[in-house]
Protein backbone atom coordinates (compact mmCIF):
# COMPACT_ATOMS: atom_id res chain seq x y z
CA UNK A 1 0.00 0.00 0.00
CA UNK A 2 2.87 2.38 0.77
CA UNK A 3 4.25 1.73 -2.71
CA UNK A 4 0.85 2.74 -4.15
CA UNK A 5 0.88 5.94 -2.08
CA UNK A 6 4.35 6.83 -3.32
CA UNK A 7 3.31 6.06 -6.89
CA UNK A 8 0.27 8.32 -6.55
CA UNK A 9 2.38 11.16 -5.20
CA UNK A 10 4.97 10.68 -7.95
CA UNK A 11 2.25 10.73 -10.58
CA UNK A 12 0.81 13.87 -9.07
CA UNK A 13 4.22 15.54 -9.10
CA UNK A 14 4.58 14.72 -12.79
CA UNK A 15 1.06 15.91 -13.56
CA UNK A 16 1.52 19.23 -11.77
CA UNK A 17 4.51 21.11 -13.18
CA UNK A 18 6.38 22.40 -10.16
CA UNK A 19 7.73 25.89 -10.69
CA UNK A 20 10.49 26.70 -8.25
CA UNK A 21 10.83 30.13 -9.83
CA UNK A 22 9.44 33.16 -8.09
CA UNK A 23 9.49 36.08 -10.53
CA UNK A 24 6.35 36.28 -12.65
CA UNK A 25 4.22 38.89 -14.35
CA UNK A 26 0.51 39.43 -13.88
CA UNK A 27 -1.76 41.55 -16.11
CA UNK A 28 -2.84 45.01 -15.08
CA UNK A 29 -4.44 46.36 -18.28
CA UNK A 30 -4.07 46.66 -22.03
CA UNK A 31 -5.21 48.86 -24.87
CA UNK A 32 -5.95 47.98 -28.49
CA UNK A 33 -4.83 50.61 -30.99
CA UNK A 34 -6.73 51.32 -34.23
CA UNK A 35 -4.84 50.86 -37.48
CA UNK A 36 -7.13 53.43 -39.11
CA UNK A 37 -10.24 55.52 -38.48
CA UNK A 38 -13.66 55.99 -40.03
CA UNK A 39 -14.29 59.49 -38.79
CA UNK A 40 -13.67 59.15 -35.06
CA UNK A 41 -14.48 55.45 -35.09
CA UNK A 42 -11.35 53.33 -34.65
CA UNK A 43 -10.81 50.34 -36.93
CA UNK A 44 -9.12 47.31 -35.43
CA UNK A 45 -7.56 44.26 -37.03
CA UNK A 46 -4.95 41.52 -36.79
CA UNK A 47 -1.50 42.04 -38.31
CA UNK A 48 -2.46 45.40 -39.83
CA UNK A 49 0.53 47.45 -38.56
CA UNK A 50 -1.38 49.41 -35.92
CA UNK A 51 1.70 49.58 -33.71
CA UNK A 52 5.37 48.67 -33.98
CA UNK A 53 7.17 50.27 -31.03
CA UNK A 54 6.37 52.36 -27.95
CA UNK A 55 8.27 55.04 -26.06
CA UNK A 56 7.15 55.66 -22.48
CA UNK A 57 7.53 58.88 -20.48
CA UNK A 58 7.65 57.65 -16.88
CA UNK A 59 7.36 61.16 -15.43
CA UNK A 60 4.08 62.03 -17.11
CA UNK A 61 2.83 58.44 -17.55
CA UNK A 62 2.31 58.96 -21.29
CA UNK A 63 3.18 56.46 -24.03
CA UNK A 64 3.94 57.26 -27.66
CA UNK A 65 3.33 54.39 -30.09
CA UNK A 66 4.43 54.11 -33.71
CA UNK A 67 2.43 52.42 -36.47
CA UNK A 68 2.24 52.47 -40.25
CA UNK A 69 -0.44 55.17 -40.36
CA UNK A 70 -0.58 56.83 -36.93
CA UNK A 71 1.37 57.75 -33.87
CA UNK A 72 -0.92 57.24 -30.89
CA UNK A 73 -0.41 59.07 -27.61
CA UNK A 74 -1.89 57.21 -24.65
CA UNK A 75 -2.36 58.12 -20.99
CA UNK A 76 -1.35 55.53 -18.37
CA UNK A 77 -1.78 57.63 -15.24
CA UNK A 78 -4.61 55.26 -14.32
CA UNK A 79 -2.86 51.98 -15.01
CA UNK A 80 -6.10 50.01 -14.96
CA UNK A 81 -7.77 52.14 -17.64
CA UNK A 82 -5.36 53.51 -20.26
CA UNK A 83 -6.86 55.95 -22.76
CA UNK A 84 -5.95 57.43 -26.13
CA UNK A 85 -5.16 61.12 -25.74
CA UNK A 86 -4.37 61.95 -29.34
CA UNK A 87 -3.36 60.54 -32.71
CA UNK A 88 -1.08 61.99 -35.36
CA UNK A 89 -1.24 60.74 -38.93
CA UNK A 90 2.07 59.85 -40.57
CA UNK A 91 2.57 59.69 -44.31
CA UNK A 92 5.03 56.79 -44.31
CA UNK A 93 5.80 53.88 -42.00
CA UNK A 94 7.05 54.80 -38.53
CA UNK A 95 9.49 52.07 -37.50
CA UNK A 96 10.49 53.30 -34.06
CA UNK A 97 9.68 55.93 -31.45
CA UNK A 98 11.39 56.70 -28.14
CA UNK A 99 11.26 59.23 -25.31
CA UNK A 100 14.14 60.69 -23.31
CA UNK A 101 14.02 63.59 -20.87
CA UNK A 102 12.12 66.42 -22.57
CA UNK A 103 12.16 64.82 -26.03
CA UNK A 104 10.23 62.38 -28.17
CA UNK A 105 11.87 61.16 -31.38
CA UNK A 106 10.63 58.90 -34.14
CA UNK A 107 11.87 57.71 -37.54
CA UNK A 108 9.91 57.56 -40.79
CA UNK A 109 10.77 55.61 -43.91
CA UNK A 110 10.97 57.39 -47.25
CA UNK A 111 8.13 57.32 -49.77
CA UNK A 112 9.70 54.20 -51.24
CA UNK A 113 11.27 51.84 -48.72
CA UNK A 114 14.69 52.31 -50.36
CA UNK A 115 14.52 56.13 -50.11
CA UNK A 116 16.21 58.07 -47.33
CA UNK A 117 14.19 58.31 -44.15
CA UNK A 118 13.83 61.09 -41.60
CA UNK A 119 14.23 61.60 -37.86
CA UNK A 120 11.60 63.77 -36.19
CA UNK A 121 12.23 65.33 -32.78
CA UNK A 122 9.40 66.78 -30.66
CA UNK A 123 9.04 68.11 -27.13
CA UNK A 124 6.84 66.09 -24.80
CA UNK A 125 3.12 66.18 -25.53
CA UNK A 126 1.27 69.04 -23.82
CA UNK A 127 -1.57 67.11 -22.23
CA UNK A 128 -3.28 70.22 -20.85
CA UNK A 129 -3.58 71.94 -24.25
CA UNK A 130 -3.31 68.98 -26.63
CA UNK A 131 -0.25 70.53 -28.31
CA UNK A 132 2.59 68.68 -29.99
CA UNK A 133 4.86 70.73 -32.24
CA UNK A 134 7.90 69.45 -34.13
CA UNK A 135 11.35 70.79 -33.22
CA UNK A 136 13.50 69.18 -35.94
CA UNK A 137 13.26 67.01 -39.05
CA UNK A 138 16.59 65.44 -39.98
CA UNK A 139 17.55 63.43 -43.05
CA UNK A 140 18.81 59.88 -42.47
CA UNK A 141 19.95 56.90 -44.51
CA UNK A 142 17.73 54.35 -46.21
CA UNK A 143 14.99 52.67 -44.16
CA UNK A 144 15.70 53.80 -40.59
CA UNK A 145 14.75 50.86 -38.40
CA UNK A 146 15.62 51.88 -34.84
CA UNK A 147 16.72 54.93 -32.86
CA UNK A 148 18.33 55.07 -29.44
CA UNK A 149 18.94 58.01 -27.10
CA UNK A 150 22.08 58.35 -25.01
CA UNK A 151 21.60 58.53 -21.25
CA UNK A 152 21.85 62.35 -21.27
CA UNK A 153 19.28 62.56 -24.12
CA UNK A 154 21.69 64.65 -26.22
CA UNK A 155 22.81 61.98 -28.74
CA UNK A 156 20.57 59.85 -30.96
CA UNK A 157 21.95 56.90 -32.91
CA UNK A 158 19.79 55.57 -35.77
CA UNK A 159 20.25 52.22 -37.52
CA UNK A 160 19.41 52.64 -41.21
CA UNK A 161 18.75 49.14 -42.47
CA UNK A 162 19.10 49.92 -46.18
CA UNK A 163 16.95 46.92 -47.07
CA UNK A 164 16.94 46.15 -50.79
CA UNK A 165 13.80 46.25 -52.93
CA UNK A 166 12.68 46.78 -56.51
CA UNK A 167 11.39 50.13 -57.69
CA UNK A 168 7.68 50.91 -58.05
CA UNK A 169 7.72 49.89 -61.73
CA UNK A 170 9.38 46.57 -60.84
CA UNK A 171 12.05 47.26 -63.45
CA UNK A 172 15.05 48.09 -61.27
CA UNK A 173 16.56 46.43 -58.22
CA UNK A 174 17.78 48.93 -55.62
CA UNK A 175 20.16 47.81 -52.90
CA UNK A 176 21.11 50.78 -50.71
CA UNK A 177 23.95 50.53 -48.24
CA UNK A 178 23.15 50.04 -44.60
CA UNK A 179 24.30 52.97 -42.50
CA UNK A 180 24.30 54.54 -39.04
CA UNK A 181 23.24 58.12 -38.32
CA UNK A 182 24.52 60.03 -35.30
CA UNK A 183 22.55 63.13 -34.31
CA UNK A 184 23.70 65.41 -31.51
CA UNK A 185 21.47 68.03 -29.92
CA UNK A 186 22.65 71.28 -28.38
CA UNK A 187 22.18 71.78 -24.64
CA UNK A 188 18.79 73.46 -25.11
CA UNK A 189 17.81 71.26 -28.07
CA UNK A 190 17.42 74.22 -30.42
CA UNK A 191 20.14 73.10 -32.86
CA UNK A 192 21.68 69.81 -33.94
CA UNK A 193 24.52 68.26 -35.90
CA UNK A 194 24.21 65.07 -37.92
CA UNK A 195 26.67 62.62 -39.44
CA UNK A 196 26.19 59.46 -41.50
CA UNK A 197 28.49 56.43 -41.12
CA UNK A 198 28.59 53.72 -43.76
CA UNK A 199 30.37 50.39 -44.08
CA UNK A 200 32.26 51.01 -47.35
CA UNK A 201 35.56 50.97 -45.43
CA UNK A 202 35.07 47.21 -45.02
CA UNK A 203 34.52 46.43 -48.72
CA UNK A 204 38.22 45.82 -49.42
CA UNK A 205 38.34 43.40 -46.49
CA UNK A 206 35.12 41.57 -47.34
CA UNK A 207 36.85 38.20 -47.84
CA UNK A 208 38.48 38.50 -44.42
CA UNK A 209 35.19 39.23 -42.70
CA UNK A 210 33.37 36.47 -44.57
CA UNK A 211 36.09 34.03 -43.50
CA UNK A 212 35.53 35.14 -39.91
CA UNK A 213 31.78 34.51 -40.23
CA UNK A 214 30.12 37.79 -41.26
CA UNK A 215 27.50 36.83 -43.85
CA UNK A 216 27.58 38.36 -47.36
CA UNK A 217 24.96 36.31 -49.24
CA UNK A 218 23.71 38.51 -52.09
CA UNK A 219 26.16 39.31 -54.89
CA UNK A 220 23.80 40.77 -57.51
CA UNK A 221 22.13 37.64 -58.87
CA UNK A 222 18.91 39.39 -59.96
CA UNK A 223 20.35 42.11 -62.17
CA UNK A 224 24.00 41.16 -62.64
CA UNK A 225 25.26 44.04 -60.50
CA UNK A 226 28.28 43.58 -58.27
CA UNK A 227 26.60 44.22 -54.93
CA UNK A 228 29.20 45.10 -52.34
CA UNK A 229 29.74 43.92 -48.80
CA UNK A 230 28.42 47.27 -47.53
CA UNK A 231 25.23 46.83 -49.55
CA UNK A 232 24.62 43.53 -47.74
CA UNK A 233 25.05 45.05 -44.27
CA UNK A 234 21.69 45.73 -42.61
CA UNK A 235 21.84 47.50 -39.20
CA UNK A 236 18.72 46.99 -37.11
CA UNK A 237 18.92 47.09 -33.30
CA UNK A 238 21.03 49.34 -31.05
CA UNK A 239 22.26 49.29 -27.46
CA UNK A 240 24.88 51.42 -25.65
CA UNK A 241 27.46 50.74 -23.01
CA UNK A 242 26.93 52.50 -19.68
CA UNK A 243 29.06 55.58 -20.38
CA UNK A 244 27.72 56.08 -23.94
CA UNK A 245 31.17 55.75 -25.51
CA UNK A 246 30.16 52.80 -27.67
CA UNK A 247 27.04 51.74 -29.52
CA UNK A 248 26.49 48.08 -30.40
CA UNK A 249 24.40 47.57 -33.53
CA UNK A 250 22.89 44.21 -34.48
CA UNK A 251 23.34 43.19 -38.12
CA UNK A 252 20.72 40.46 -38.05
CA UNK A 253 20.93 38.86 -41.48
CA UNK A 254 24.72 39.19 -41.37
CA UNK A 255 24.91 37.31 -38.04
CA UNK A 256 27.13 40.01 -36.59
CA UNK A 257 27.31 43.06 -34.34
CA UNK A 258 28.96 46.32 -35.35
CA UNK A 259 30.67 48.43 -32.69
CA UNK A 260 30.46 52.22 -33.10
CA UNK A 261 32.92 54.49 -31.34
CA UNK A 262 30.77 57.41 -30.17
CA UNK A 263 33.80 59.46 -29.17
CA UNK A 264 35.39 59.39 -32.63
CA UNK A 265 32.05 58.89 -34.45
CA UNK A 266 33.31 55.96 -36.49
CA UNK A 267 32.50 52.29 -36.95
CA UNK A 268 35.17 50.50 -34.97
CA UNK A 269 34.71 46.95 -36.18
CA UNK A 270 32.28 44.18 -37.12
CA UNK A 271 32.19 41.05 -34.97
CA UNK A 272 30.67 37.78 -36.23
CA UNK A 273 28.58 35.87 -33.72
CA UNK A 274 29.55 32.40 -34.87
CA UNK A 275 27.39 29.33 -35.21
CA UNK A 276 25.41 26.97 -33.01
CA UNK A 277 25.65 23.22 -33.48
CA UNK A 278 22.53 21.23 -32.62
CA UNK A 279 23.96 17.75 -32.17
CA UNK A 280 23.36 17.96 -28.40
CA UNK A 281 20.15 20.03 -28.50
CA UNK A 282 16.51 19.15 -29.11
CA UNK A 283 14.95 20.59 -32.25
CA UNK A 284 11.49 20.21 -33.78
CA UNK A 285 12.17 20.98 -37.45
CA UNK A 286 8.93 19.77 -39.04
CA UNK A 287 5.47 21.29 -39.45
CA UNK A 288 4.16 18.03 -40.94
CA UNK A 289 4.58 15.62 -38.03
CA UNK A 290 1.46 16.92 -36.20
CA UNK A 291 3.24 16.67 -32.86
CA UNK A 292 6.03 18.03 -30.73
CA UNK A 293 8.83 15.70 -31.73
CA UNK A 294 12.35 16.70 -30.76
CA UNK A 295 15.35 15.23 -32.53
CA UNK A 296 19.08 15.86 -32.46
CA UNK A 297 21.08 16.18 -35.65
CA UNK A 298 24.53 17.33 -36.65
CA UNK A 299 23.38 20.58 -38.24
CA UNK A 300 24.16 24.19 -37.35
CA UNK A 301 22.41 27.54 -37.31
CA UNK A 302 23.24 31.24 -37.14
CA UNK A 303 22.30 33.33 -34.09
CA UNK A 304 21.04 36.38 -36.08
CA UNK A 305 19.64 38.41 -33.19
CA UNK A 306 16.84 40.94 -33.40
CA UNK A 307 16.68 42.64 -29.98
CA UNK A 308 19.92 43.16 -28.03
CA UNK A 309 20.71 44.78 -24.66
CA UNK A 310 23.96 45.72 -22.94
CA UNK A 311 24.62 45.06 -19.25
CA UNK A 312 27.59 44.76 -16.94
CA UNK A 313 28.61 42.30 -14.26
CA UNK A 314 31.39 43.46 -11.95
CA UNK A 315 32.51 46.03 -14.51
CA UNK A 316 32.61 43.64 -17.47
CA UNK A 317 30.28 44.38 -20.37
CA UNK A 318 27.95 41.78 -21.90
CA UNK A 319 25.26 41.77 -24.55
CA UNK A 320 22.14 39.61 -24.35
CA UNK A 321 20.64 38.76 -27.73
CA UNK A 322 17.19 37.49 -28.78
CA UNK A 323 18.12 35.15 -31.63
CA UNK A 324 15.14 35.39 -33.97
CA UNK A 325 16.90 34.61 -37.26
CA UNK A 326 16.24 36.00 -40.74
CA UNK A 327 17.30 35.60 -44.36
CA UNK A 328 17.58 37.58 -47.57
CA UNK A 329 14.84 37.14 -50.17
CA UNK A 330 14.41 39.49 -53.15
CA UNK A 331 12.20 39.97 -56.21
CA UNK A 332 12.72 41.82 -59.48
CA UNK A 333 9.73 41.69 -61.82
CA UNK A 334 8.90 38.01 -62.16
CA UNK A 335 12.33 36.84 -61.02
CA UNK A 336 12.97 35.78 -57.45
CA UNK A 337 16.15 35.15 -55.50
CA UNK A 338 16.37 33.58 -52.08
CA UNK A 339 19.22 32.19 -50.03
CA UNK A 340 17.09 29.48 -48.37
CA UNK A 341 15.78 26.12 -49.49
CA UNK A 342 13.87 23.30 -47.84
CA UNK A 343 15.81 20.20 -46.97
CA UNK A 344 13.79 18.00 -49.32
CA UNK A 345 14.63 20.24 -52.28
CA UNK A 346 18.33 19.42 -52.17
CA UNK A 347 19.67 16.78 -54.56
CA UNK A 348 22.31 14.18 -53.82
CA UNK A 349 24.83 15.87 -56.09
CA UNK A 350 24.46 19.15 -54.16
CA UNK A 351 26.65 17.68 -51.42
CA UNK A 352 30.39 17.16 -51.13
CA UNK A 353 31.68 13.58 -51.25
CA UNK A 354 32.52 13.76 -47.56
CA UNK A 355 28.98 14.74 -46.52
CA UNK A 356 27.13 12.35 -44.19
CA UNK A 357 24.85 10.04 -46.22
CA UNK A 358 22.66 9.47 -43.18
CA UNK A 359 21.98 13.20 -42.94
CA UNK A 360 21.05 13.29 -46.63
CA UNK A 361 18.46 10.59 -45.94
CA UNK A 362 16.99 12.72 -43.14
CA UNK A 363 16.65 15.62 -45.56
CA UNK A 364 14.37 13.44 -47.68
CA UNK A 365 12.07 12.82 -44.71
CA UNK A 366 9.50 15.59 -44.09
CA UNK A 367 9.08 14.42 -40.50
CA UNK A 368 12.76 14.99 -39.74
CA UNK A 369 14.67 17.62 -41.78
CA UNK A 370 12.82 17.70 -45.09
CA UNK A 371 10.78 20.78 -44.21
CA UNK A 372 13.46 22.87 -42.49
CA UNK A 373 14.78 25.92 -44.37
CA UNK A 374 18.53 25.77 -44.93
CA UNK A 375 21.03 28.23 -46.39
CA UNK A 376 22.15 27.63 -49.98
CA UNK A 377 25.12 30.03 -49.74
CA UNK A 378 26.84 28.97 -46.50
CA UNK A 379 28.93 25.89 -45.73
CA UNK A 380 30.08 25.36 -49.33
CA UNK A 381 33.42 23.99 -50.49
CA UNK A 382 35.52 25.57 -53.24
CA UNK A 383 33.46 23.82 -55.93
CA UNK A 384 30.13 25.02 -54.51
CA UNK A 385 29.18 21.70 -52.91
CA UNK A 386 27.61 21.63 -49.45
CA UNK A 387 29.99 20.54 -46.71
CA UNK A 388 27.90 21.75 -43.77
CA UNK A 389 24.21 22.53 -43.31
CA UNK A 390 23.12 25.82 -41.76
CA UNK A 391 19.65 27.08 -40.94
CA UNK A 392 18.51 30.46 -39.65
CA UNK A 393 18.15 31.61 -36.05
CA UNK A 394 19.24 29.98 -32.79
CA UNK A 395 15.73 29.53 -31.30
CA UNK A 396 16.63 31.10 -28.00
CA UNK A 397 18.77 33.82 -26.47
CA UNK A 398 22.47 34.22 -25.79
CA UNK A 399 24.96 36.31 -23.85
CA UNK A 400 28.15 37.55 -25.51
CA UNK A 401 31.12 39.36 -24.00
CA UNK A 402 30.90 42.91 -25.34
CA UNK A 403 34.64 43.38 -25.85
CA UNK A 404 34.99 40.71 -28.55
CA UNK A 405 31.59 38.99 -28.92
CA UNK A 406 32.76 35.66 -27.58
CA UNK A 407 29.86 33.49 -26.47
CA UNK A 408 29.39 33.27 -22.71
CA UNK A 409 25.98 31.62 -22.50
CA UNK A 410 23.35 30.19 -24.83
CA UNK A 411 19.89 28.97 -23.86
CA UNK A 412 20.36 25.86 -26.01
CA UNK A 413 17.00 24.14 -26.54
CA UNK A 414 15.41 25.51 -23.37
CA UNK A 415 13.00 27.94 -25.03
CA UNK A 416 11.30 25.30 -27.18
CA UNK A 417 11.31 22.83 -24.30
CA UNK A 418 9.72 25.36 -21.94
CA UNK A 419 7.02 26.22 -24.47
CA UNK A 420 6.43 22.50 -25.07
CA UNK A 421 6.07 21.96 -21.34
CA UNK A 422 3.88 24.89 -20.39
CA UNK A 423 2.02 25.85 -23.60
CA UNK A 424 2.06 22.72 -25.77
CA UNK A 425 -1.15 23.63 -27.63
CA UNK A 426 0.49 26.71 -29.16
CA UNK A 427 3.98 25.29 -29.59
CA UNK A 428 5.69 27.01 -32.55
CA UNK A 429 2.29 28.29 -33.61
CA UNK A 430 1.69 30.97 -36.21
CA UNK A 431 0.38 34.27 -34.86
CA UNK A 432 -0.68 35.43 -38.34
CA UNK A 433 -3.78 33.48 -39.43
CA UNK A 434 -4.83 33.13 -43.06
CA UNK A 435 -8.49 33.20 -42.00
CA UNK A 436 -9.02 34.92 -38.62
CA UNK A 437 -12.74 34.10 -38.72
CA UNK A 438 -12.18 30.34 -38.60
CA UNK A 439 -8.67 29.68 -37.30
CA UNK A 440 -7.64 29.57 -33.64
CA UNK A 441 -4.12 29.91 -32.23
CA UNK A 442 -4.25 26.22 -31.32
CA UNK A 443 -5.20 25.35 -34.91
CA UNK A 444 -1.85 26.73 -36.06
CA UNK A 445 0.12 24.56 -33.63
CA UNK A 446 3.57 23.54 -34.95
CA UNK A 447 3.18 25.54 -38.17
CA UNK A 448 6.44 27.48 -37.66
CA UNK A 449 8.67 24.58 -36.68
CA UNK A 450 10.06 24.39 -40.21
CA UNK A 451 10.78 28.12 -40.29
CA UNK A 452 12.31 29.97 -37.33
CA UNK A 453 10.55 28.05 -34.57
CA UNK A 454 9.54 30.15 -31.54
CA UNK A 455 11.31 33.32 -32.80
CA UNK A 456 12.75 35.07 -29.77
CA UNK A 457 12.42 38.68 -30.89
CA UNK A 458 12.74 41.18 -28.06
CA UNK A 459 14.66 41.44 -24.81
CA UNK A 460 14.56 43.77 -21.82
CA UNK A 461 16.52 44.05 -18.57
CA UNK A 462 15.27 45.24 -15.19
CA UNK A 463 16.23 45.20 -11.53
CA UNK A 464 14.02 43.63 -8.90
CA UNK A 465 14.87 43.01 -5.28
CA UNK A 466 18.60 43.31 -5.94
CA UNK A 467 18.52 40.85 -8.83
CA UNK A 468 18.83 41.52 -12.53
CA UNK A 469 15.80 40.25 -14.47
CA UNK A 470 15.75 39.34 -18.17
CA UNK A 471 12.51 39.40 -20.17
CA UNK A 472 12.47 37.68 -23.56
CA UNK A 473 9.58 38.20 -25.98
CA UNK A 474 8.75 35.02 -27.92
CA UNK A 475 7.03 35.94 -31.16
CA UNK A 476 5.21 32.83 -32.34
CA UNK A 477 3.98 31.60 -28.98
CA UNK A 478 3.19 35.21 -28.00
CA UNK A 479 4.80 34.60 -24.62
CA UNK A 480 7.20 36.32 -22.25
CA UNK A 481 10.04 34.29 -20.73
CA UNK A 482 11.53 35.56 -17.48
CA UNK A 483 15.05 34.80 -16.24
CA UNK A 484 17.14 36.17 -13.38
CA UNK A 485 20.79 36.79 -12.61
CA UNK A 486 22.08 36.68 -9.08
CA UNK A 487 24.62 39.32 -8.12
CA UNK A 488 27.98 38.67 -9.77
CA UNK A 489 26.60 35.91 -12.01
CA UNK A 490 26.47 35.82 -15.82
CA UNK A 491 24.52 32.57 -16.28
CA UNK A 492 20.76 33.24 -15.98
CA UNK A 493 18.21 31.12 -14.14
CA UNK A 494 14.74 30.38 -15.52
CA UNK A 495 12.00 32.02 -13.48
CA UNK A 496 8.69 31.69 -15.33
CA UNK A 497 6.85 31.97 -18.63
CA UNK A 498 3.60 33.81 -19.25
CA UNK A 499 1.22 33.90 -22.19
CA UNK A 500 -1.83 36.17 -22.25
CA UNK A 501 -4.92 35.66 -24.40
CA UNK A 502 -7.13 32.81 -25.51
CA UNK A 503 -6.00 29.85 -27.55
CA UNK A 504 -9.12 27.87 -28.43
CA UNK A 505 -11.34 30.60 -29.91
CA UNK A 506 -10.98 32.12 -33.37
CA UNK A 507 -8.60 35.01 -33.83
CA UNK A 508 -11.51 37.24 -34.83
CA UNK A 509 -13.52 36.38 -31.72
CA UNK A 510 -10.45 36.93 -29.58
CA UNK A 511 -10.01 40.35 -31.17
CA UNK A 512 -13.68 41.23 -30.72
CA UNK A 513 -13.54 40.13 -27.09
CA UNK A 514 -10.21 41.90 -26.54
CA UNK A 515 -8.51 38.64 -25.61
CA UNK A 516 -5.84 38.24 -28.31
CA UNK A 517 -2.98 38.50 -25.86
CA UNK A 518 0.43 39.79 -26.96
CA UNK A 519 0.75 38.51 -30.53
CA UNK A 520 4.33 39.25 -31.61
CA UNK A 521 5.76 41.07 -28.56
CA UNK A 522 8.05 43.38 -30.53
CA UNK A 523 8.92 45.88 -27.79
CA UNK A 524 9.41 45.42 -24.04
CA UNK A 525 9.81 48.31 -21.59
CA UNK A 526 10.70 47.74 -17.94
CA UNK A 527 9.34 50.40 -15.56
CA UNK A 528 11.16 50.33 -12.20
CA UNK A 529 9.13 50.56 -9.03
CA UNK A 530 10.53 54.04 -8.37
CA UNK A 531 8.99 55.28 -11.64
CA UNK A 532 5.77 53.27 -11.56
CA UNK A 533 2.36 54.79 -10.83
CA UNK A 534 1.70 52.19 -8.15
CA UNK A 535 5.21 51.87 -6.76
CA UNK A 536 5.43 48.33 -8.13
CA UNK A 537 7.75 47.43 -11.03
CA UNK A 538 5.95 47.05 -14.36
CA UNK A 539 6.59 45.63 -17.82
CA UNK A 540 5.02 47.34 -20.85
CA UNK A 541 4.64 45.04 -23.85
CA UNK A 542 3.95 46.35 -27.36
CA UNK A 543 2.78 43.68 -29.80
CA UNK A 544 2.55 44.25 -33.53
CA UNK A 545 0.20 41.49 -34.69
CA UNK A 546 -2.43 42.03 -31.97
CA UNK A 547 -1.98 45.82 -32.18
CA UNK A 548 -1.82 46.10 -28.41
CA UNK A 549 0.03 47.65 -25.52
CA UNK A 550 -0.16 45.60 -22.33
CA UNK A 551 0.95 46.52 -18.84
CA UNK A 552 2.04 43.89 -16.34
CA UNK A 553 3.13 44.00 -12.74
CA UNK A 554 6.45 42.27 -12.21
CA UNK A 555 5.88 40.15 -9.15
CA UNK A 556 8.61 38.67 -6.96
CA UNK A 557 7.03 35.92 -4.89
CA UNK A 558 10.10 35.57 -2.67
CA UNK A 559 9.66 39.05 -1.25
CA UNK A 560 5.92 38.75 -0.54
CA UNK A 561 5.35 35.06 0.07
CA UNK A 562 4.72 35.48 3.77
CA UNK A 563 1.98 38.10 3.39
CA UNK A 564 0.52 37.75 -0.07
CA UNK A 565 -0.83 34.78 -1.99
CA UNK A 566 1.50 34.13 -4.96
CA UNK A 567 0.09 34.53 -8.46
CA UNK A 568 -0.90 31.73 -10.79
CA UNK A 569 -0.02 31.35 -14.47
CA UNK A 570 -2.30 29.53 -16.86
CA UNK A 571 -0.88 26.90 -19.19
CA UNK A 572 -2.24 24.69 -21.91
CA UNK A 573 -2.99 22.07 -19.27
CA UNK A 574 -4.52 24.28 -16.62
CA UNK A 575 -2.63 26.01 -13.81
CA UNK A 576 1.08 26.21 -13.12
CA UNK A 577 1.36 26.57 -9.38
CA UNK A 578 4.21 28.39 -7.73
CA UNK A 579 6.38 26.19 -5.55
CA UNK A 580 4.67 27.17 -2.29
CA UNK A 581 1.24 26.30 -3.65
CA UNK A 582 2.40 23.02 -5.14
CA UNK A 583 4.02 21.91 -1.91
CA UNK A 584 0.95 22.94 0.07
CA UNK A 585 -1.33 21.06 -2.30
CA UNK A 586 0.89 17.98 -2.32
CA UNK A 587 1.08 17.97 1.46
CA UNK A 588 -2.73 17.81 1.66
CA UNK A 589 -2.94 14.98 -0.90
CA UNK A 590 -0.07 13.09 0.68
CA UNK A 591 -1.67 13.42 4.11
CA UNK A 592 -4.97 12.16 2.72
CA UNK A 593 -3.33 9.14 1.09
CA UNK A 594 -1.38 8.30 4.24
CA UNK A 595 -4.62 8.56 6.23
CA UNK A 596 -6.34 6.18 3.81
CA UNK A 597 -3.41 3.81 4.02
Amino acid sequence: MLRRVCACVAALIVFLPVVSAVVTIRPISNIYLPYNYNGDQGLFGIDVAAVEQTGYDTNNKIAYSAGDSYIHITDWSDVTTPTILDRIAVQTTCNDIETCGDYVAFVLQGTQSTDNGTLHIYPLYDKAHGNWTQLHEISLGSKPDMLHFSHDCRTIVVANEGEADQNADMTEFINREGSISIVRLSADGSTFSSSLLNFTQFNDRADEYVARGVRYPYRGELDGANDTFAQNIEPEYITYNYDDTKAFVALQENNAIAVVDLVADEIEDIYPLGEKNWIDFDLDASDKDDAIIFRRNNISSFYQPDGIKYFEVEGVGYIITANEGDNFEYTLGTEEWTEEQRGNDFKADDFADTFDDGLIAKLDDNNILGRLHFSTVDGLDSSGKIEKLYFFGARGFSIFRASNMTLVYDSGDEVENMIAKFYPDVFNTNTKPDDPATETPADLFDKRSDNLGPECESVEIGELGGRRIFFVGVDRTAAILIYSLESGEVIPTFESVYRAGGRDDTFQNLLDNRNLGDLDPEDLKFIPASESVTGVAMLMVTSTVSGTISLYEVYDDSSTMSTTEPPMMTTGNGIILTSSKVLYFLSIIFGFLIFQW
